[in-house]
Order: structure tokens, then C-alpha cells, then sequence
């Protein structure tokens, strides 16, 4: 199955990404995928892990080229991405807001790891759900263990936590669709300054596990997608 194809692929299992979104195939080197590498990111790890295996393809939930670029240089950090791609013949792939707002896909692994239950959509890619009812301390500690992560920003405004919103990645921009959803906890990857004090202000629990943390979970699902197409699949960064 040539790279074309194989998106065609995942896109029927996935559905279309958002319209400023800027996945899909990255570099197409020609050829069948025979091997594919899945990983959250395509590092310069992640293409010399693939280049070690054999990969033909890296497959990843973040874009490499997410703009335009101008030139293709080796001293740039996505131009000597795409160089070392194009040099060992290995493909790039990446499915980023499809995946987030899949079902099964990035929040709802993630809502799943942190053991939070009863799930529904309160934005397309975020997800809204129960957990017993129980303090911010205990939930943060609960959820860091999970994740294998330290949080970066724990705000308790003093309320239980019952009804977590959770969006994976860099949240900033859900805060008060999270709250108008009666969302209690906010849990997301990252957040700027101001949404820190939004959340103070509106008295919304918050919770930081860092952008990788909070994506990295749906590799395992992402490879069971991509076996569905490829005969043999490794997994890099879990």
C-alpha cells in the first residue's frame, strides 16, 4: 500500500481534521509501506529509530511541517527533519485533530488513563466526565502517576473534583466551554498565564500534565489503527 492509500485509509477511520490543520501526508518518498514507526512527534530520534528498523513511514499524532516552509535547510529544525526523511527514503505521516477528536482517539485515551468515566463531547476534540468524588491534591497525585508526569501547574480553587473537563494538548482556549459544560476540574496539557487566571477567577480546578503526557497515551492506539494497513508496526517513545 503506497502512502496515498494508506491515508485514504486512515482518513476513512478517522474523518477530517480541523479546517486550519495542517496533517496528512508530510513527505511522500514513493514506494509501499511495508514498516511503519509510530510516534508522537518525528524527532530526528524517532527517523533514526525508523532508519534503524527498516521503516518506510513514520506515522505521528503532531505534524513535522505544520507551515509553509520557504527553503528546505539542514541548519533549520524541521528543514533538516524533512532533509534526513528524504535522504533515508522514510515517508512521513501525521493525523493531529482527526485523531483528537476521534472516538477512541487522543482525549478519549487519555480520559481513560486518568479514570475518568461517563464521557461526552463538550467541544469536538475535548471530553467531559465523572470521577468519584474526591480533592485536587489526591486527583493531581492520582493522575500524575497515570501519566508518569509531574504536573506543571495544579490550581485548586478549593472545590471537590466530581466533573472533569479534559482536553489534551494546550487547552487555553476551552476554559469557559469547559466550565459552561459544569465542569468542576480542568485537565489539559498546558496553558498560557492568563487562562491560569481565568480559571482563579471562574474557581475552576486546573490541572497541567504537560502537552506529551497528555498526548503521548493514544500511541498504542494509533498502532493498532496503522496494523490495520501495514504489515509490521513499531512503536517509539511509550
Amino acid at each position: 500500500m503506497n502512502v496515498k492509500e494508506f491515508d485514504q485509509n486512515m482518513r476513512a477511520l478517522f474523518g477530517e481534521s480541523e479546517p486550519w490543520d495542517a496533517d496528512g501526508i508530510q513527505i511522500d518518498c514513493g514506494g509501499d509501506i511495508k514498516k511503519a514507526l509510530v510516534a508522537l512527534d518525528c524527532t530526528t530520534g524517532a527517523l533514526k529509530r525508523a532508519r534503524e528498523t527498516g521503516a518506510d513511514a513514520v506515522v505521528t499524532h503532531h505534524p513535522l511541517i505544520f507551515r509553509p516552509l520557504s527553503c528546505v535547510s539542514v541548519s533549520d529544525s524541521v528543514g533538516g527533519r524533512v532533509a534526513f526523511a528524504c535522504r533515508a527514503g522514510i515517508s512521513v505521516v501525521s493525523y493531529h485533530t482527526c485523531l483528537d477528536i476521534a472516538p477512541g482517539g487522543v482525549n478519549d485515551c487519555l480520559c481513560a488513563a486518568l479514570g475518568v468515566k461517563d464521557t461526552s463531547a463538550f467541544v469536538p476534540y475535548g471530553r467531559i466526565g465523572s470521577v468519584e468524588t474526591t480533592d485536587l491534591a489526591s486527583f493531581a497525585s492520582a493522575c500524575e502517576n497515570a501519566l508518569g508526569a509531574r504536573a506543571q501547574n495544579a490550581l485548586d480553587c478549593g472545590v471537590p473534583v466530581l466533573k472533569v473537563a479534559v482536553v489534551s494538548g494546550s487547552g487555553k482556549d476551552e476554559i469557559k466551554a469547559a466550565l459552561s459544560a459544569g465542569a468542576d476540574t480542568f485537565v489539559t496539557g498546558e496553558v498560557n498565564h492568563a487562562a491560569i487566571i481565568d480559571c482563579r477567577e471562574y474557581g475552576l480546578n486546573l490541572l497541567c500534565l504537560t502537552h506529551f503526557a497528555t498526548e503521548n497515551v493514544v500511541l498504542p492506539f494509533l498502532a493498532e489503527r496503522v496494523k490495520q494497513f501495514v504489515p509490521e508496526v513499531v512503536l517509539y517513545g511509550v
